[in-house]
């Protein structure tokens, strides 16, 4: 900043000389003295250019640490904060998936905006922002000083500007950041179709629907580029009214200085050094409206981020006492339940059921009568509105739930596998297992042979990034794997055997059989397959309503032709 005033300096030591046709008056008009000092600024020439550039080299180095050390601030604390947004997310309970903060849902595309997204702004501003902020405002603040120094009456004429500019930028910015988080939401809801999209890409192309899926994505790409349309409209008028006001102050400022030139007040050496000041002291009041901006914009992701962040959930899952011994009956009392996104909806009215240690019991009814919904609140996946779901005695809600967790086993109908190898994906159920328990587990899940098959063994990557594809009977046996070498002593299995051919089945559930006779491993099956149902020594029966109509053994329900079980297989809801 010291720059334009050294460059008067040196222009004011321009040597003019006199002669007969230039009069002293003439040059003292000028603004130059005839007769021109050797010093600059008390100094000899060679040694004000030699500590003018040592001032240039101390300059070009504190620029590079300010860039430097603010980048790498702004970069850790948004490395931190996705760190702990990630963290969050995973910790909600699926109140959160259901409904959210938003009161819609929060979807994977979305959640995946703001982590991406959301949080690049905040990097933006937190960095190349608040750094070129910072900038502007201690170079304005120098620059407004060196213009009094120079000339106050000029500075005087200058400072009419900034009311207007605070002004315009106060409304800019409010105006941005609530279009920014527009923006952004946009972009959210665009990332949610097509994550949708793109994972149902195969049945997009089973229905020749692309034209009608692409329409769906314009649809989205449509309202991101409307709005960014204002967004550059609004920016058009802020940032030409700006430049219209700063050549219209410029200008105003030339033909004072002029004048005072003329009066005697200035040299000429002097309003090249305000001028200077002034197109500097302009341009960081233009920076300090564009951090403005920004800094707008970053609020507005910001408070995305920190919705989720602050989002406080229904389930807590490192709270409650950590209990070994659950190794007991499982009781469901008086349960009434609804589902948060599904109020008009209810599941279980005054619902009991009791579930002996070591039973294997198997939940069927016809679809939407409840049957999942008993692993989701036995996972505590969810509370009931009212009643009580017990384990060997203990309420679950009064345990810690990461605990409680560890010791139930739970297999899906659509299991996911993650990217990487089959190992991987089975020491995922127990990272410190030796090669004997993951031999043990692919052979309970009858997937031994087909996995030593595979040209690397457990070795072989898996997951939608490689070009090894597994069938979904294969998926579900690894899954099974990765479930059983936890060795729970609860196990779930929603649909887990659905996709398998008859012999698999038959060899898996004969291996659980063993695993329940002789360990003791309560198992509580939901099916609709007729196979599955049979190695049940115990039946449960849904009806549409979600109350229990039938209770026993299979022999006995399936040999009575009234039973609602014989209902269900007349109506075709168990195969």
């Amino acid at each position: 900043m010291s720059l334009p005033l050294f460059i008067g300096k040196i222009i004011d030591t321009a040597e003019v000389p006199t002669s007969e046709n230039v009069s002293i008056e003439e040059v003292q008009v000028l603004g130059v003295s005839p007769n021109v000092p050797d010093l600059i600024l008390g100094l000899e020439p060679y040694q004000f250019y030699i500590g003018l550039g040592v001032l240039f080299t101390v300059g070009a180095v504190a620029n590079f640490g300010r860039s430097y050390l603010l980048r790498s601030v702004g970069e850790k604390l948004v490395a931190r904060l996705r760190s702990r947004l990630f963290s969050k997310i995973l910790a909600q309970d699926s109140y959160f998936f259901d409904i959210g903060p938003t009161k819609t849902g929060m979807k994977t595309g979305d959640l995946i905006s703001r982590i991406s997204s959301d949080t690049q702004i905040i990097a933006k501003t937190l960095s190349g922002n608040i750094s070129d902020g910072a900038r502007s405002l201690i170079s304005g603040l120098v620059g407004l000083s060196m213009m009094c120094f120079v000339s106050w009456k000029l500075t005087l004429c200058m400072s009419m500007i900034f009311p207007p500019l605070i002004v315009m930028s106060w409304f800019y910015g409010r105006k941005i950041k609530a279009l920014s988080r527009l923006i952004q939401e946009n972009i959210g809801a665009m990332s949610k179709v097509t994550e949708e999209k793109l994972n149902g890409v195969k049945t997009i192309q089973a229905f020749s629907q692309q034209k009608m899926m692409v329409h769906d994505y314009n649809v989205e790409i449509k309202e991101i580029f409307n709005n960014s349309i204002r967004e550059g409209k609004l920016a058009g008028i802020y940032y030409g009214f700006n430049g219209f006001l700063g050549n219209i102050t410029m200008i105003g400022l030339l033909v004072v200085g002029a004048k005072l030139i003329g009066m005697g007040e200035l040299t000429i050496g002097d309003l090249s050094s305000f001028m200077m000041y002034a197109v500097y002291t302009g341009s960081s009041v233009f920076g300090l409206g564009n951090f403005y901006t920004e800094l707008m914009k970053g609020i507005g992701a910001a408070d995305r981020i920190f919705e989720l962040i602050d989002y406080k959930s229904n389930i807590p899952i490192h709270l409650g006492k950590k209990v070994d011994n659950l190794y007991g009956d499982i009781n469901f009392q008086n349960i009434n339940f609804i589902y948060p996104s599904r109020k008009d909806s209810t599941i279980f009215r005054d619902m009991n059921m009791s579930i002996k240690q070591g039973q294997n019991v198997c939940i069927v009814g016809p679809s939407g009568s409840g049957k999942s919904t008993i692993s989701q609140l036995l996972l505590r996946f969810y509370d009931p509105q009212s009643g009580q779901v017990l384990v060997n005695g203990h309420n679950i809600q009064d345990l810690n739930l990461n605990f409680y967790r560890t010791k139930i086993g739970y297999v899906q109908q659509e299991p996911l596998l993650f990217s990487g190898t089959i190992k991987e994906n089975i020491l995922f159920g127990k990272e410190d297992a030796t090669f004997e328990e993951i031999e043990q587990a692919l052979r309970l899940s009858n997937s031994y042979a087909f996995v030593n098959n595979l040209p690397q063994g457990i070795e072989t990557k898996i997951g939608a990034s490689t070009s090894t594809q597994l069938s979904g009977g294969q998926r579900q046996r690894i899954s099974l794997a990765r479930t059983l070498i936890r060795r729970p002593k609860i196990l779930i299995l929603d649909e887990a055997t659905s996709a398998l051919d008859s012999i698999s089945e038959e060899i898996v559930m004969r291996n659980l059989s063993h695993l329940n006779k002789e360990e003791g491993v309560t198992i509580i099956s939901i099916a609709h397959r007729l196979s599955t149902i049979k190695n049940s020594e115990r039946i449960v029966v849904l009806n549409q309503e979600g109350e229990i109509v039938e209770d026993g053994k299979f022999d006995s329900l399936i040999s009575n032709p009234s039973s609602e079980f014989n209902k269900l297989l007349q109506s075709h809801s168990v195969e």
